[in-house]
């Protein structure tokens, strides 16, 4: 018999180094960037979109590396993340970063969100994810093989819509901030 969704979640959690529960007792999070860890703030709303989140993790088949993690933003976004803002603030801003690093890769992987469904849409609760199997858990999500995705123009132009969002959303959230953090560091240190 195949394992469930929660014992799989334990054993990502194992592998990955999150911790029992993947990091949601904690107050801050962590991201891995090289060979160290960045915390980052973990409030209510990000650990509310962490649960679905690691669970498609598991589903999908994308690691919580870089690689991965690309993957999965490119995904959410294409599969929708509905009233999980969270999930939009870090996939919006990977989706922007990814376009870059792994074009052909981002934009396949939102392509197979596009004709996906995910947990974010209030489908099933956590504990109702957690007890199927991946494989009941996938073909309920109607998540296909990755491959060949032979786009419509359709999703084409659903790819240049988010990117172009995903641009501006950055901007607006990550980079426009940056001289503003820069100056009032400087009028700190005066």
């Amino acid at each position: 018999m195949e394992q469930t969704v929660g014992a799989a979640l334990e054993e990502y959690f194992e592998k990955y180094g999150l911790g029992k529960d993947g990091g949601l007792d904690k107050a801050w999070g962590k991201v891995k960037v090289g060979n160290f860890y960045i915390p980052i703030p973990n409030p209510d709303s990000r650990k509310r979109a962490l649960v679905f989140h690691d669970i498609h993790h598991l589903v999908t088949g994308y690691s919580a590396e870089w690689k991965g993690e690309f993957s999965i933003s490119a995904w959410e976004v294409g599969s929708g993340c509905t009233d999980f803002y969270a999930a939009w603030v870090l996939d919006l801003g990977l989706l922007a970063l990814g376009i870059w690093v792994y074009p052909k890769l981002v934009f396949n992987e939102f392509v197979r969100g596009l004709r996906s469904r995910n947990l974010y849409h209030h489908l099933l609760t956590p504990q109702e994810a957690k007890s199927k199997t991946i494989a009941e858990l996938r073909d309920f999500l109607e998540i296909k093989s990755p491959g060949n995705e032979n786009p419509t123009t359709a999703e084409k132009l659903q790819f240049v819509k988010w990117w172009f969002i995903s641009w501006v959303f950055s901007f607006i959230f990550f980079l426009l901030p940056l001289p503003l953090i820069g100056f009032a560091v400087w009028w700190l240190l005066q």
